[in-house]
């Protein structure tokens, strides 16, 4: 198995069945990935969602924990030699897979992989071009998994898990593919919408890596 596909999910069951697509429809083959599904507590029709596809996707149904501890039961379960989590507002764009695997495959020094992103927001879409791994968001990014198991995934005690990993790890090499693969629909009512969570977070993760300051200021804005 090459690549586990982690999708954590709560109340999305009027957007989840698209990231599902955007997964399923890519030019990679069907028995070198793995699709595995968290369904994060969801109270509205999400799970009816998710099983219309109990075929192709491994669903994972628990009470609610949060974000972060889902994601983290999705990396354990995997089984790819290569994990990228999806949000499940969010899709992939063509090629994501197919594109990122073959990078890690053929430069066995990197340890993960991530590219330019779509942003959509109130209707409006934006290219970012990141300048640097710290301007991406938790999505999208493709690890190889037994870093993330070397290092025991997310730490779950964080607002941004994914940015404390990175940190956490300063001499893991990334490459950047200068093409968008990800598309990130930001939402008013997403975790990263709440701004005083957002400078809670930043703060939280200067006060466990106070030696990484310039790296934290270099966050993407939310």
């Amino acid at each position: 198995m090459k690549v586990s596909v982690i999708i954590a999910v709560f109340n999305l069951d009027d957007l989840i069945e698209k990231a599902i697509q955007s997964v399923l429809i890519q030019n990679f083959p069907k028995e070198e990935r793995e699709i595995i599904v968290i369904n994060d507590g969801s109270t509205d029709k999400t799970i009816d969602v998710l099983n219309k596809y109990s075929k192709e996707i491994k669903i994972i149904s628990q009470s609610n924990q949060g974000a972060v501890k889902a994601a983290n039961i999705g990396f354990k379960k995997a089984i790819g030699d290569y994990v990228i989590k999806l949000d499940g507002d969010d899709y992939f764009k063509q090629g994501i897979l197919k594109e990122f695997v073959s990078i890690l495959d053929k430069n066995h020094n990197m340890d993960f992989v991530y590219s330019d992103y779509y942003e959509e927001f109130d209707g409006k879409r934006k290219l970012i071009s990141p300048k640097n791994i710290f301007e991406t968001v938790s999505c999208g990014i493709m690890y190889r998994r037994e870093r993330l198991s070397e290092t025991y995934y997310y730490n779950e005690q964080m607002f941004f898990a994914e940015y404390a990993l990175l940190l956490k790890n300063p001499n893991w090499q990334g490459f950047h593919v200068k093409k968008p693969f990800y598309v990130y629909c930001r939402r008013n009512d997403s975790l990263t919408g709440n701004s005083k969570k957002v400078e809670t977070g930043i703060k939280q993760l200067k006060e466990f890596f106070p030696k990484y300051i310039d790296e934290i200021n270099k966050i993407r804005y939310y």
